[in-house]
């Protein structure tokens, strides 16, 4: 019933407040003129007339007076909106930041597009709503807090600045930074809230953090890694001694002892290199390195009858590179690929200077079955490994070589099956040696 009164215009009420008081007048008039022309003579009847009216005039002073306060209030509010936050000038709309201005009743008077755009909603989902309406139609706990500050504010009339708040759009967290004002004139008559969305700044910061992390564990694990590996050779070594002393070379045991041991040098080996100083680069063409890396792995595709054809383009721009680096790279996504292939499966190898982007590029195109698409973000990751035996180091390392040396690695799969990693790297025109560095 109280909401159902208050949605009332104050026009509508003018009109019914002044028909009451029309109404009760006739009537207190009508009961006089019968009573001087009534026969009946009663002092006490004529008193009681005289205080009903005395009464009512009062009543209706007070109420055309509540009327006419509220009136001013809220044409002040409708002045401020209209004066200092012209909501029909594009500036209102086009301010990044949400604009919030609430009456002094808790109902929204008026919102801008930047904060429909922050909260996924609509205008009309917050506009000529109460707060306390949305405060209870917003279900999520997290997201009741936004209109609670403007309550709060408005009820203790004590300002915010910049109070964080959490709100949830579509599963998506977003950080928010609320500032309320008061708005007066001589009373209280509203509050303007102006909502900033900082998540890009948060997230960016939550980043800066777990890499600040990751790279102290790295640090201590690329001194552990150093220290380890001087005792595994030592032990290597004192198992070969001890195997050839007591003949034990042809021995299960012996030999499930080397293997492992190899298997943990290799690993350590990968990780050192996944954590070593910057390259030593020197001025190179790309093919020439291709030709050296192709070989060496050409046995062990055709040991799985994999068909590897390379295709490079000549008069190529030099690069500045450390040979050896770039050389396992290679190796590593060629090996890769053909882990992944099928028996009887193909590998293009593409290499050509793209005059658009000014980079020397390196495409690896296979047949196969593709990468999964959750593992899409995570084959460049440190361990990540879908093989029994694999290290999950091998594209790690590969990827902070090439990030070494300027460039890019990425992979896609391709529309017709398959997968291709690709490899840019600048020309030695836009990418020059340190010789201090390279010395």
């Amino acid at each position: 019933m109280k909401e159902m009164l208050n949605s009332i215009s104050f026009k509508i009420k003018y009109i019914v407040t002044l028909l009451a008081a029309l109404f009760f007048t006739l009537n207190v008039g009508y009961v006089f003129i019968m009573y001087i022309n009534s026969n009946i003579y009663s002092d006490r009847l004529f008193k009681s007339l005289a205080l009903c009216e005395v009464l009512l005039i009062a009543f209706i002073s007070s109420s055309m007076y509540n009327l006419i306060k509220r009136n001013s209030m809220l044409t002040d509010v409708s002045s401020i909106i209209k004066d200092e936050i012209p909501y029909v000038s594009p500036i209102f709309n086009t301010i990044s930041d949400g604009i919030m201005v609430v009456d002094n009743k808790g109902r929204v008077r008026n919102i801008n597009q930047g904060l429909c755009n922050i909260l996924g909603l609509e205008e009309r989902q917050i506009a000529n709503k109460s707060l306390y309406n949305i405060f209870n139609e917003w279900g999520n706990n997290e997201n009741k807090l936004l209109p609670g500050i403007l309550i709060e504010s408005l009820e203790t009339y004590k300002e915010f600045s910049q109070q964080e708040n959490v709100y949830v759009n579509n599963g998506e967290v977003l950080y928010l930074e609320v500032s309320t004002y008061i708005l007066r004139n001589k009373n209280v008559i509203g509050v303007l809230a102006v909502i900033h969305d900082f998540t890009q700044e948060k997230k960016l910061e939550q980043k800066l953090l777990h890499i600040e992390k990751l790279a102290t564990a790295g640090q201590m694990a690329a001194e552990l890694a150093h220290e380890i590996k001087n005792p595994i050779c030592s032990v290597k070594g004192l198992i070969q001694l001890m195997g050839k002393k007591h003949c034990l070379e042809d021995s299960k045991y012996y030999e499930v002892i080397t293997n492992e041991i190899d298997r943990v040098s290799v690993l350590l080996k990968g990780f050192l290199t996944l954590t070593q100083n910057e390259p030593k680069p020197e001025k190179v063409i790309i093919n020439s390195i291709v030709e050296e890396a192709v070989p060496l792995i050409e046995s062990y595709a055709e040991s799985k009858n994999i068909e590897i054809t390379v295709n490079m383009q000549e008069e190529i721009p030099t690069i500045n590179a450390d040979r050896e680096n770039i050389r396992q790279v290679i190796i590593n996504i060629v090996q890769n690929g053909i882990d992944a292939l099928p028996i009887n499966g193909r590998m293009n190898i593409n290499v050509w200077y793209d005059r658009i982007s000014e980079m020397i590029k390196m495409e690896f195109k296979d047949n196969g079955s593709g990468i999964k698409q959750e593992y899409l973000k995570k084959i460049f990751e440190p361990f990540f490994t879908t093989k029994e035996s694999g290290s999950g180091l091998g594209l790690a390392i590969s990827q902070k070589i090439i990030e070494s040396h300027f460039g890019k690695l990425f992979a896609f799969n391709n529309l017709d099956g398959g997968a291709t990693f690709v490899i840019e790297l600048p020309t030695a025109k836009y990418c020059k040696i340190d010789n201090s560095k390279a010395s």
